[in-house]
């Protein structure tokens, strides 16, 4: 058996838990949370791509989860495989 102060220790993990817990799920349900928009550049698609090829590195990693190189093969082979051309 726990003693008195362990017992509140676990008491009030357990409630903060719950809490946390309760409150993420409130603000994943929120319509709120889902309506707010990502990307909020003025850019049109094919200059947001063209900052993305022409910018830093990482961007193109954190927006698309590939680097640069892996893109343009992917660009290429779309074009000249699929012949898949920019709309």
């Amino acid at each position: 058996m726990l003693n008195p102060d362990c017992q509140k220790a676990l008491i009030a993990s357990v409630a903060f838990s719950i809490h946390t817990s309760s409150l993420a799920v409130i603000l994943y349900a929120s319509s709120s949370y889902w309506k707010q928009d990502y990307h909020t550049s003025k850019l049109t698609e094919v200059e947001w791509v063209e900052k993305l090829i022409h910018g830093h590195l990482d961007h193109i990693w954190t927006e698309l989860g590939v680097w640069l190189h892996v893109f343009l093969i992917l660009k290429h082979e779309l074009y000249t495989v699929c012949m898949i051309q920019d709309s």
